[in-house]
């Protein structure tokens, strides 16, 4: 009996510079799901409300006239889609305040394989 064929569990990532973009796709691969790479809310938005998507990585940088309005919108078109926000920084009053708008989760940037293995593990299914 053949065994059956999983799908990859499809992760956005929502980055503004491209080489960390591309660098964490990459480490999004490595860890067997399929990536969807966005610089633009408004594309973030579109791929949220479409479906399909197990987990947002949110840079808290990223240029949208404003962050915490983003994650208002994700909230209306997925309300149980995990968003985890990414920044260098992480302050305990930013971390509330994003929390409070509807972030699940905080990696610290640069984004280290084992940090992001252990957020996949904990908010996607299998």
């Amino acid at each position: 009996m053949k065994g059956k064929k999983t799908q990859k569990q499809r992760v956005l990532v929502a980055e503004k510079k491209y080489e960390d973009r591309l660098s964490l796709c990459s480490l999004v691969s490595s860890l067997n799901c399929q990536v969807t790479p966005t610089s633009s809310s408004l594309d973030l938005i579109r791929e949220v409300a479409l479906g399909e998507v197990a987990l947002v990585l949110l840079d808290v940088d990223l240029t949208f006239s404003d962050k915490e309005n983003t994650l208002q919108e994700i909230r209306k078109a997925a309300p149980m889609l995990p968003v985890i926000m990414m920044s260098s920084v992480i302050t305990p009053i930013l971390a509330r305040r994003l929390t409070d708008r509807g972030a699940q989760g905080f990696l610290l940037k640069p984004v280290q394989r084992n940090h992001l293995a252990m957020i996949l593990f904990q908010y996607l299914p299998g």
